[in-house]
């Protein structure tokens, strides 16, 4: 079951259907943290470590389909925490956004990939130019996209990008409407259940972060309460690196997805806790200049502004 929903449902129901996750007594004078997540995220990983246990301040979840419209709802102020990829936030920080990035979590391992129908005559990445490919724009998969044609020698413009959501891009490459479709786990291992094979050739080309961010405003007056929280993160990123099969357990329990596939899925990659530090900025500001060479992002951009390591 597939439990992808569009940017606008996604805006309307972060308005209308939050749910409290509520600790002890006079919670809610301790002030109230509104935390943005996705399916078989954040509140996941905190139940199966129980660190949603006495938690000293109100919790309010608004649940989103991918970064890109969570990072929009911290920049509206709508919310106050979330996590998202680390090339959607770079995207989103080119257009001004007023949000740092204060913790991160590792993915070493498969990260996203690019697929093609069965019956492709396209057989490897090397074969891509002049295709046009599938992909959410500024999302983890356009910048392996761009890495791929450079590790291949081939201009930015040597594919033809089709900018949908996750749902709409395995949509068009089911119905032929794109060659490709460039896509993260759990959706690459549906994908192939349905018959789509992952093209090989030069892989690992850009490195994965899951991004916890803070808004500025929130970081301001709500210091105390992202400490915490971004703490209680951490150790439910260590539970779940350290506990896959209950894990995935809680997941499929959330998101309604086949066990089977969030086993792959689990299998294919590695997922800890990591620092803010200096090599993960660097790594970023890769990032940052390969969006602005390829016209992703409208001006050159230094990121170190964008992470406040004052959190670890």
């Amino acid at each position: 079951m597939s439990t992808i929903i569009d940017r606008r449902s996604a805006l309307l129901f972060m308005a209308g259907s939050a749910l409290s996750a509520c600790a002890g007594k006079g919670a809610a004078d301790a002030g109230t943290l509104f935390v943005g997540d996705q399916r078989g995220g954040s509140r996941v990983v905190l139940q199966g470590a129980r660190r949603l246990d006495k938690v000293p301040y109100r919790i309010v979840w608004s649940q989103f389909p991918n970064a890109a419209p969570l990072l929009e709802a911290l920049n509206a102020g709508a919310i106050d925490s979330g996590i998202g990829g680390d090339s959607a936030f770079i995207f989103a920080a080119g257009t001004d956004a007023r949000i740092k990035a204060i913790g991160a979590q590792a993915t070493r391992g498969m990260g996203p990939v690019i697929l093609v129908r069965r019956d492709s005559s396209i057989r490897s990445l090397a074969d891509l130019a002049g295709r046009k490919v599938a992909t959410p724009r500024g999302s983890i998969s356009h910048n392996h996209v761009l890495s791929v044609l450079e590790a291949y020698g081939q201009p930015y413009d040597a594919v033809n990008f089709a900018f949908l959501s996750p749902s709409d891009g395995r949509a068009a490459l089911q119905s032929g409407a794109v060659d490709a479709w460039a896509i993260w786990d759990p959706n690459a291992a549906m994908a192939e259940q349905e018959g789509a094979r992952i093209l090989p050739g030069k892989t690992d080309l850009v490195p994965g972060y899951g991004l916890m961010f803070g808004r500025e405003g929130a970081i301001a007056d709500k210091r105390a309460l992202l400490q915490d929280y971004h703490d209680r993160l951490y150790a439910g990123w260590e539970w779940s690196a350290k506990n896959r099969d209950a894990y995935v357990e809680l997941m499929h329990k959330d998101t309604g997805l086949a066990l089977d596939i969030l086993r792959i899925s689990q299998g294919r990659a590695d997922r800890f806790p990591a620092s803010v530090d200096a090599a993960l900025i660097a790594q970023q500001q890769e990032t940052a200049d390969r969006y602005f060479r390829a016209g992703v992002i409208d001006r050159k951009l230094d990121v170190r502004p964008l992470f406040d390591t004052s959190f670890s």
